[in-house]
């Protein structure tokens, strides 16, 4: 088992990586496809990552833009 060399553990790894990313591309509306790219070996991972770091998310046009917008909205209240 630990004779497997550096590819092996690289796609182990990889296998590893592949169930959670498919669970946060699902709730972050993205393809879950995406995650089997974790397989790829040395370059797999980032690429993975990539589409979630660069993609625009759905749920985040909702947030606070700035520190003091939320100071405005409770001025609205009062």
């Amino acid at each position: 088992m630990f004779g497997m060399g550096l590819l092996g553990w690289t796609v182990v790894i990889g296998i590893l990586f592949v169930l959670p990313l498919w669970r946060i591309n699902e709730r972050a509306g993205l393809n879950p496809y995406y995650s089997l790219f974790a397989l790829i070996p040395f370059a797999g991972l980032p690429l993975a990552l990539g589409f979630l770091a660069f993609k625009p998310w759905p749920n985040g046009e909702h947030r606070i833009r700035g520190p003091f917008d939320e100071f405005d909205r409770a001025k609205e209240h009062f």
